[in-house]
């Protein structure tokens, strides 16, 4: 998707299709929904601590912000943009507009904004024990997280323990 967009990783995005290519990169390495994404900047990133605090569509019944830890991965991508006071100019809906196009023009007719998210989690499960990844995704019912999110074929399980 980079290619297509011509956006080079550790630069600043260049223009708003750039920047909704780039968010989902950082959903693909966090596992953060997108309306988290697009928080990111100075205020929301201890790259320090490796910890992003951001609003989120539950804190309207926990009062608080989510904390989310940053692996490895994410830390390397968001670090060169982690003083800047936001990181992404773009809004929700200019993202999911943007992106659908890009894949459209890909010929990726089934591939969702969202399904970084899965992916993400998906790919900690194989670290990380389920409460530590309900823990990474802000689901208090890890049975939500277990159907919805996590998609590891009994296949993938098996040769795991191969």
């Amino acid at each position: 998707m980079f290619d297509n967009v011509g956006y080079r990783p550790g630069r600043k995005p260049q223009n708003a299709t750039q920047e909704a290519i780039f968010a989902f990169h950082v959903a693909l390495r966090t596992g953060m929904r997108s309306g988290e994404v697009l928080q990111l900047g100075a205020r929301t990133l201890d790259v320090g601590r490796r910890v992003a605090v951001v609003e989120h569509k539950t804190q309207r019944y926990t009062g608080k912000p989510r904390r989310v830890p940053l692996l490895s991965p994410a830390v390397r991508l968001l670090k060169p943009f982690a003083v800047q006071e936001r990181i992404f100019t773009i809004d929700d809906a200019d993202r999911d507009a943007l992106f659908r196009k890009v894949r459209d023009r890909l010929m990726l007719k089934h591939l969702d904004f969202h399904d970084s998210r899965a992916t993400a989690l998906t790919h900690m499960s194989r670290k990380v024990p389920v409460q530590v990844l309900s823990r990474i995704s802000g689901h208090k019912d890890i049975r939500i997280l277990v159907n919805r999110y996590y998609r590891e074929s009994a296949e993938d399980i098996a040769k795991r323990f191969a």
